[in-house]
């Protein structure tokens, strides 16, 4: 669909986490393996038009040439991190870095690589916010 027709799709739970990671002075970026990138970057601009939250996905538009892993979303995130980075006075490490994500394949390959990483379960969205807590 359209910008416009996907955004009252957005989860109110990723709104409410990148919100509060926004307000908390935290670097978000959205890591997938779509192929829309220009499709995402719209709908998390028109919800957070004053962040700078960087789109990885699968289109080819970027690169990591790093020596770190490329499995998974490794190479997703690394990339997302050269970025952030970029930006200035930013230092981001696996030990900083958390992902949030929806296969569990995607997860243990994080963790296995010294990331950090939480399961989201779609079916139940509410349990995002309990996990989370579990990590401090």
């Amino acid at each position: 669909g359209t910008k416009e027709e996907l955004l009252p799709h957005v989860r109110p739970e990723f709104r409410d986490l990148v919100s509060a990671a926004i307000a908390a002075n935290i670097h978000v970026a959205i890591v997938t393996f779509s192929r829309q990138p220009k499709l995402i970057q719209a709908i998390v601009q028109a919800d957070f038009p004053d962040a700078k939250i960087p789109v990885r996905a699968n289109d080819r538009s970027w690169t990591y040439d790093g020596a770190g892993s490329h499995e998974g979303k490794q190479a997703h995130m690394a990339s997302a991190v050269e970025e952030l980075e970029s930006l200035g006075n930013v230092q981001i490490t696996k030990a900083t870095t958390l992902l949030i994500d929806d296969d569990k394949r995607n997860i243990h390959i994080a963790m296995n690589d010294g990331v950090r990483a939480v399961w989201f379960c779609p079916s139940k969205p509410h349990h995002l916010l309990r996990d989370l807590k579990r990590l401090v």
